[in-house]
């Protein structure tokens, strides 16, 4: 292995200053180049981690650099076109921002491309590294509140934004089962879009999994409140996290009692590890992609007014084919971006 892994990130915006945070703490990592369509935000993240080449096409930092890894931090519906170019580029290790698109055809590609060329891709759903969510994980394992349990997930800004991490947090502390059914609902009322992506105002699904654990998940419900904490339900307990931190209630606790935690690497660290023969990583691309078909599922279900079972035939975007269809379109409204006006306009091609 080289001394240190040559890295190139494509897209500088908010959430690229993590990924960049990661690997200058690495000593296994040099930050080469950076890519983004605007340039003044990509001066000014290249500036602040001293990044000298610097590129407004993707494409031209792939083949000038060769980078070992790159991050992917643009919006979501290019996820999976520049994973595919990475990985037909030589990239050897890939780390994509969620969600991993806004359907499912794409998502299922960069995987199985990745996969057939051997290249490490992982999801930045970085809760499967935290402590809480690990000890969480082990303690349902080993039968701590009974099961089989239930979640009920109150979120905001978007089925493909927050709730997809709602989703894989929740497969992760049950072991990653594989789904069984969704029912959902979806409404839009508003001209609403995320980062370029058509939105709908609200959602909310029951998500049945492999031995009979479900979620019942809300998305804009209610005014988009988020509560503060989310509790797990078992037979003989239950457990609640609030912000970092997971408590248990049991006949054994006596009481409400923090879980212990063990220190866990952070995403990127694992990441390299991977890369280097070390365990797969937690967040890898097949795993996650789950959290992308139960979302899919959910729009499904809204589209048909019946339970979607897996497996998921449509790869398409429900939600979009319905506002495609003028069933949930709404063409008397300016269209509005909750997240990026920029995303929105170059979605338009304005």
């Amino acid at each position: 292995m080289p001394d240190q892994h040559r890295v190139g990130i494509i897209g500088t915006g908010g959430i690229a200053k993590a990924h960049a945070r990661y690997y200058a703490a690495n000593e296994k990592t040099q930050i080469v180049a950076g890519a983004d369509i605007h340039e003044g935000r990509l001066n000014e993240f290249c500036d602040a981690f001293l990044i000298a080449a610097r590129y407004s096409d993707y494409h031209e930092l792939l083949a000038k650099e060769r980078p070992d890894i790159v991050s992917i931090c643009t919006w979501q519906e290019s996820h999976p076109e520049i994973t595919i170019a990475c990985a037909e580029a030589g990239v050897k290790g890939i780390f994509c921002e969620k969600p991993m698109g806004e359907d499912l055809a794409g998502p299922e590609k960069m995987v199985q491309v990745c996969e057939d060329r051997g290249v490490k891709l992982a999801i930045h759903h970085q809760s499967r590294y935290r402590p809480s969510m690990v000890a969480v994980r082990d303690l349902i394992a080993k039968g701590g509140i009974g099961g089989p349990v239930s979640l009920v997930w109150h979120t905001g800004d978007g089925l493909l934004n927050s709730a997809s991490h709602a989703i894989d947090w929740y497969r992760f502390v049950l072991g990653d089962p594989m789904w069984e059914l969704v029912v959902g609902q979806a409404g839009r009322h508003t001209n609403r879009y995320e980062r370029g992506t058509p939105i709908e105002d609200f959602c909310a699904a029951v998500v049945h999994f492999d031995g009979g654990h479900e979620m019942l998940l809300e998305c804009d419900v209610n005014g988009g409140k988020v509560r503060g904490e989310q509790c797990i339900t078992g037979p003989e307990g239950m457990i609640k996290f609030v912000k970092r931190d997971a408590f248990i209630l049991s006949a054994e606790s006596g009481g409400w009692q923090a879980i212990e935690t063990e220190e866990q690497p952070n995403p990127a660290e694992a990441f390299i590890g991977w890369m280097e023969g070390g365990p797969e990583h937690r967040a890898r691309g097949r795993v996650c992609l789950d959290a992308q078909v139960i979302m899919m599922a959910l729009y499904e279900s809204a589209k048909t007014r019946t339970i979607v079972r897996n497996p998921l035939l449509n790869k398409k975007s429900a939600l979009i084919e319905l506002i495609d269809d003028g069933t949930l379109a709404v063409p008397d409204q300016e269209p509005y971006d909750i997240r990026r006006e920029d995303a929105l306009k170059h979605r338009l091609g304005q």
